[in-house]
């Protein structure tokens, strides 16, 4: 019996991990989706930032954290090609405040 998730069929599971593949056919091809947990680390990153301190003050802060299919897609490309105005778009982003660890803009 598969698995089914609307029109999307169960086609792999990494128990350590939790990710999950799935394939649905649209009457052509295949199209595959990927998803990946990141509830545990929303919630992590959303008390650091309540505890965080407020000044910017120091020679270090860590102001984000990604799971690694996010980085690799959107940040990496990004960071090869030394694009520090990218990098502070994306982490001022509203959209991506969940993966943020401090408050203030970067």
């Amino acid at each position: 019996m598969a698995i089914k998730d609307g029109d999307f069929e169960l086609v792999s599971y990494d128990q350590k991990t939790g990710r999950s593949v799935w394939r649905m056919y649209d009457g052509a091809r295949y199209v595959y989706r990927t998803d990946y947990p990141v509830t545990n680390l929303v919630s992590e990153n959303a008390a650091v930032r309540t505890s965080a301190e407020r000044a910017w003050r120091g020679d270090w802060h860590r102001v984000a954290s990604v799971p690694l299919n996010l980085f690799h897609e959107q940040l990496a490309p990004a960071i090869q090609q030394s694009d520090d105005a990218y990098l502070s778009r994306w982490l001022n982003d509203g959209d991506n405040r969940a993966f943020r660890t401090k408050e203030g803009r970067v």
